[in-house]
């Protein structure tokens, strides 16, 4: 066994029974240092032919005893080191000038005083106290040279000194770097050990944020697959209660707590893809007066039981065509009017967009409740709102704005307010856009209309909740009355039935059990023949995770929609595939 791994066995029994100071870190080799040293002073102060040395050398022997007790009862260690190590060299000084000065062996002491500093406090004390030995060497050889020594006795009296001495400073000179070397090895160990659990804690870390994103997809898929079914058949009762106020005033307040619920899902799962970097930006070419005159009548149904002047200003210098991404911006426009509208119970609320050439500015002002000045600074921060009562009175989850400020970030922009309390608010949203050229092929309208609505398509449904494929069947029928609708309640049974029937267009779910979406649409393009295996095939699903979409894209879909969806845009998608085939 190595002279380190008997240190290393032996060391914890041994510092178990010391004093309770000495147990630590650096003190155990300082107690057995001085320990060793007050054993040589003690054999010095028997094998000297001096008369001086019994008295001399005992008694440095007990200041060491004296400075151990006192380093146990609190007293500061550095400073005990540097009391025994300046003590040591007057010692040492006094006992070369009387045995021959330079020519002493006892000279060869003042190699090791250094040392002790050097290793038990720092590099500093240990340079300090190196300067002192040299300086005292130094002075001996002036004494020397002067004659103020006495002269070096030689005998066979000397020897037996000499011999230890040299012996002695040897072994000194060695197991000091030992004793280092030693706690260079155990502070090296416990650098690794620490850094092992730091990596373990680091794992821990990253599992527990994984299987947190796994459960924020998963409650939001859960969530989404009911909602769906909520806001979808909500749309088709509210186009067939036309002059049923009562009705059309239940249904809208059903739509409401329905959008309310979705925005507090959508901001839940967009924080945390914000956090981890998975939100990316997707720019496209579109109309702004479209997309901003869209999120400003989102709220209609809202404001008209409201005593608000509720109106939309649009600057005339505005480009028709922009670049940059529109569900982004038109989440950010909701957020801030939504905002206002919650806060604002009389008075106004005007949204304004205006041209600064280059960049647009979009501006949300209300003269509601306004956020106190204290207040201001936290307003961005997230699960903040201006006072404590806030939610309690006006509800909401404290995550809008610090998912807007966030966007505002990703688009290019800034975003920022100005508010006095009890006055009202002003919002605004500052984006580079610069006007786009028209694209070749524009997107359809949110609301557009079927121009296919007799043609007798057939369309594949491929959902494992029932619900989920009454209300896409109930859409499609709604458009297409003359259509011929198949149902599947997984990837495995869709493919059974494209094996006998043709059809015109799959919609298609993510999350099935047997065969999922994604292996269903894979196989259907690798393993299936023409033309079948051109059939087009959209994606319906709640699973908004940026890897899962991606994997469900490069499967061979023709698009995807996330749900819940509206009616309308379904329709709009579905007659895009259909026409784009034909």
């Amino acid at each position: 066994m190595s002279l380190h791994g008997v240190i290393q066995r032996w060391k914890p029994r041994i510092a178990a029974r010391l004093p309770a100071r000495y147990r630590q870190g650096k003190m155990p080799y300082a107690f057995f240092f001085a320990v060793m040293v007050i054993g040589v002073m003690l054999t010095y102060a028997v094998i000297s032919p001096y008369p001086y040395a019994t008295v001399m050398f005992g008694s440095f022997a007990f200041c060491l005893f004296v400075l151990l007790v006192l380093v146990n009862q609190g007293f500061s260690p550095n400073w005990a080191i540097h009391l025994g190590t300046g003590l040591g060299a007057l010692i040492l000084f006094y006992a070369v000038w009387v045995s021959g000065g330079v020519h002493s062996p006892r000279l060869a002491w003042l190699l090791i005083l250094p040392l002790t500093p050097f290793y038990m406090i720092s590099r500093r004390a240990g340079f300090f106290w190196l300067w002192a030995a040299l300086a005292l060497q130094l002075v001996m050889v002036v004494s020397n040279h002067l004659g103020w020594v006495h002269a070096f006795e030689t005998g066979m009296a000397h020897v037996l000194s000499s011999f230890v001495t040299y012996t002695l400073v040897t072994c000194v000179l060695i197991v000091v770097p030992l004793m280092y070397d030693h706690m260079y090895r155990q502070a090296l160990e416990e650098s690794r050990s620490h850094q092992r659990e730091l990596e373990a804690r680091r794992q821990e870390l990253e599992h527990a944020s994984a299987m947190r994103e796994h459960f924020i997809a998963t409650v939001s898929h859960e969530l989404r697959t009911p909602m769906n079914a909520i806001l979808g058949f909500n749309a088709l009762l509210l186009a067939r209660v036309e002059g049923k106020p009562e009705a059309l005033k239940v249904l809208n307040h059903t739509r409401q707590s329905a959008d309310h619920l979705m925005t507090v899902i959508n901001d839940i799962l967009d924080y945390s893809q914000l956090q981890t970097g998975q939100l990316v930006i997707q720019p496209e070419t579109f109309e702004l007066r479209s997309i901003t005159g869209y999120a400003f009548e989102l709220f209609w149904p809202r404001v008209k039981s409201m005593e608000l002047d509720y109106r939309i200003e649009l600057d005339e210098a505005l480009p028709t065509w922009v670049h940059t991404d529109r569900h982004r911006l038109m989440q950010v426009l909701v957020n801030l009017l939504g905002n206002a509208l919650k806060f604002t119970h009389q008075g106004s609320v005007v949204l304004r967009v205006q041209w600064e050439n280059p960049g647009v500015l979009f501006s949300v002002t209300d003269t509601g409740i306004g956020i106190a000045p204290e207040r201001q600074a936290q307003i961005f921060n997230r699960f903040s709102q201006a006072d404590s009562d806030i939610q309690a009175r006006y509800g909401g989850n404290g995550l809008g704005l610090a998912i807007s400020q966030k966007l505002a970030h990703l688009l290019g922009g800034d975003i920022g307010f100005e508010s006095e309390l009890g006055r009202g608010s002003r919002f605004w949203l500052r984006l580079p856009l610069t006007a786009a050229q028209a694209p070749a092929h524009p997107l359809n309208a949110i609301k557009s209309e079927v121009h296919t609505r007799e043609m007798a398509w057939r369309f594949l449904i491929a959902d494992d909740h029932p619900v989920n494929r009454l209300l896409v069947k109930q859409v499609l029928q709604n458009s297409w009355p003359q259509s011929q609708i198949l149902e599947a309640a997984d990837g495995a049974q869709a493919l059974q039935c494209l094996r006998d029937n043709t059809v015109d267009l799959v919609l298609m779910d993510m999350v099935m059990p047997v065969m999922d979406g994604i292996e269903a649409t894979r196989t259907l393009r690798e393993v299936f023949a023409p033309p079948v295996r051109h059939v087009p095939i959209l994606g319906l699903t709640a699973n908004v995770n940026p890897v899962d979409l991606d994997a469900f894209r490069q499967a061979g879909l023709s698009g995807v929609m996330l749900k819940p969806f509206e009616p309308a845009q379904l329709c709009a998608k579905v007659e895009q595939l259909l026409l784009t085939r034909a």
